[in-house]
């Protein structure tokens, strides 16, 4: 296009008319390799906005893909979270499970102590009886063979 602006300044002004004389065959010459070209640079144009249109169609795609990825990742998280959470959960339930069953086990030894010692209380209230039984007996027939001995 600038080499046909520049044909048309560099023809011959026609006096006292707009117009220019130039030269013929170099007009001709470049509209036919205007022709050649133009059609070409068209295409080239469709094929760069072609490739440009496969390029914002891979990026949305990868873009896309990206997204899938980044809500799956996020869904993964949540879901390992709430897992973490009812472990966590389950874990003290377990140890409070634990601390009671330990106090109902320390409640359970101290009743069976005390019946235990209880029973041992009796049997020795039960002993010192016999003991002092045996020495009333000792005591009382000391004393009636004491008596019999002075006779």
């Amino acid at each position: 296009m600038d080499q046909l602006a520049a044909l048309v300044q560099e023809g011959r002004q026609i006096p006292f008319t707009p117009y220019r004389a130039v030269r013929a065959r170099e007009v001709a010459q470049l509209i036919e390799r205007m022709r050649i070209n133009v059609p070409s640079s068209i295409r080239e144009s469709e094929r760069t906005l072609a490739e440009r249109d496969r390029i914002i169609a891979d990026a949305e795609a990868e873009a896309e893909r990206i997204l899938e990825e980044a809500r799956a990742r996020a869904m993964e998280m949540v879901s390992e979270r709430a897992l973490l959470d009812t472990a966590h959960a389950e874990a003290e339930r377990i140890v409070e499970e634990g601390k009671a069953m330990a106090r109902r086990r320390a409640d359970e030894a101290d009743q069976y102590a005390v019946q235990t010692l209880r029973a041992l209380q009796d049997q020795l209230e039960l002993v010192m009886r016999q003991v002092e039984n045996g020495i009333e007996v000792m005591a009382e027939g000391g004393q009636a063979e004491g008596g019999r001995a002075r006779k």
